[in-house]
């Protein structure tokens, strides 16, 4: 997968250069990997890859050089624990999964983990953070974004699509043009 070989050529190039340049003073870097659980799977899902190397490094080694890494995943207990044990602050979203609110339990300080019950009763926009970058634990509502600003990420209503009718040949016939446009 091509995507991997990206991400590790990027992030060693990042770390490699907080590392030469740690006598500068340069701004701080936060690598941030949307869907970690990709780059760095536990170890039943581990294949060895450098992608997942070099962001286990960066996870242990990069706060003496000033670069810092953000996971984001929808599955942490598909993340590697020894990379999830390094962050220092973590955000919790909804996760109705049983083993991701264990996972999540688990990396959590101590005095935090009761607090994270409310886990699965989260609503959208809604989130837990606890670790360094707060003073206690917090559950914290996000602003409404404009619906011109935000992602085409909300989920379709399969309702209302199966009741409309017609232009499905046609929707399939352009899908098949965009993927062939892709090339090889």
């Amino acid at each position: 997968d091509i995507t991997s070989t990206v991400v590790a050529v990027l992030s060693r190039l990042v770390f490699d250069f907080a590392i030469w340049g740690r006598e500068e003073k340069t701004r701080h870097i936060l690598l941030v990997c949307e869907e970690a659980h990709r780059y760095v799977p536990n170890e039943a899902n581990a294949d060895g890859s450098s992608v997942g190397n070099i962001l286990s490094r960066i996870a242990k080694e990069g706060r003496k050089y000033g670069i810092s890494l953000g996971l984001i995943t929808q599955r942490p207990s598909d993340l590697a624990e020894g990379v999830l044990s390094q962050c220092g602050t973590i955000i919790s979203m909804r996760l109705n999964n049983d083993r991701d609110q264990a996972f999540v339990k688990a990396a959590m300080p101590e005095g935090a983990r009761g607090f994270l019950d409310s886990i699965p009763a989260l609503r959208n926009r809604e989130c837990i953070i606890c670790g360094e970058g707060v003073a206690i634990p917090i559950r914290v509502a996000f602003d409404n974004l404009e619906e011109i600003k935000r992602p085409a990420s909300e989920d379709p209503s399969f309702v209302a699509l199966w009741n409309g009718s017609g232009g499905d040949e046609e929707a399939v016939h352009r899908t098949v043009r965009r993927w062939r446009s892709q090339g090889v």
